[in-house]
């Protein structure tokens, strides 16, 4: 699919985990050949925490990885994709082919490419905020090498993106250098869960005009993280699934909602934050949540102080005039 940003691919941080090389290793390429810099130290809501995250060249990846398969693209609309007996929507937001999910949840995104110029002092390493972000949403700075980085807000419900984000970058870099934008892009994350993206798949009957066995993977059906939407490693994961089970599309439902299980939970997490009279109030099983996603990442929150600083990252919701 064509995308209107500079570097081709849907707005993205860049951020992974190195519990991506696993994946890369089994197509013949490495992890470290696409890394930008490091995020050994990674700052959250005011809580220092050791990380294996680091940002990659994601559009160079992007690139490579479909060197290493015979790709023949095609427009495909349900009339062309009537000869295939199996087509697999990847097409992430849009889900183009799949029915609408049962339940679904969109944060909207926007992020620009900073360099930072002149004289001044050392910018702020990475981090992650959201009390800024009214309702429910974050705001982020990741590393690019150099002098550049990726800097952007996220929010699920009414929020005007653009003054969150040019608050973000004065409060980011304070009276550091000059931060000139190299680009600017927007765009939408599905945070519904798989649990609530259902169907996983749909059938038609030969003759009408379909492919035979449409099945999802990825994004279409909500294989992204709800509190931090983070999507490139579960869908690789989700990807793996499929493949092992491509003749076996209720298996591969029931395989999915079980690996990804977690995902509803943070999902119902939210429901109830961002429910009209919830009040943003975090309950013990909530903030474990929280606590829980920032391990599964590999991010080392010491749980002591995790737990007494909890009203910082309840902020998360809270937002300001809540």
């Amino acid at each position: 699919m064509a995308h209107a940003t500079r570097c081709g691919l849907r707005p993205c941080g860049w951020g992974v985990s190195r519990r991506l090389g696993p994946y890369l290793d089994a197509v013949g390429l490495a992890l470290d050949d696409y890394a930008l810099a490091p995020m050994e130290t990674l700052v959250i809501e005011g809580l220092r925490a050791r990380t294996p995250l680091l940002t990659i060249e994601k559009p160079r990846l992007v690139r490579d990885l479909v060197r290493t398969v015979r790709v023949h693209r095609r427009f495909l609309a349900p009339p062309e994709a009537g000869e295939f007996d199996l087509v697999v929507d990847a097409t992430g937001i849009a889900r183009a082919l799949l029915p609408p999910c049962r339940s679904d949840l969109v944060m909207r995104t926007l992020q620009c490419r900073v360099r930072a110029e002149g004289p001044g002092d050392r910018l702020p390493g990475p981090a992650v905020r959201g009390s800024a972000v009214p309702g429910f949403g974050y705001t982020w700075a990741f590393p690019l090498g150099g002098t550049d980085y990726h800097v952007g807000v996220g929010a699920i419900g009414p929020a005007d993106l653009e003054t969150l984000l040019e608050r973000s970058l004065r409060g980011w870099a304070g009276g550091g250098p000059r931060l000139a934008r190299c680009c600017a892009c927007g765009g939408a994350v599905r945070v519904s869960s798989p649990y609530y993206a259902t169907p996983f798949f749909s059938r038609r009957p030969p003759g009408d005009g379909g492919p035979r066995l449409v099945v999802g993977a990825g994004e279409s059906i909500g294989t992204v993280g709800p509190f931090t939407g983070e999507g490139i490693l579960p869908s690789l994961e989700c990807a793996r699934l499929l493949a092992d089970r491509l003749g076996d599309p209720e298996g591969y439902t029931r395989a999915v909602l079980a690996r990804f299980g977690w995902m509803r939970g943070e999902r119902e997490t939210l429901d109830r934050l961002l429910a009209a009279g919830g009040g943003g109030a975090l309950g013990l099983r909530d903030r474990w949540r929280f606590y829980r996603n920032a391990r599964r990442s590999g991010i080392r929150l010491p749980l002591a102080e995790a737990v007494r600083e909890a009203g910082r990252l309840s902020r998360w919701v809270d937002g300001p005039g809540r």
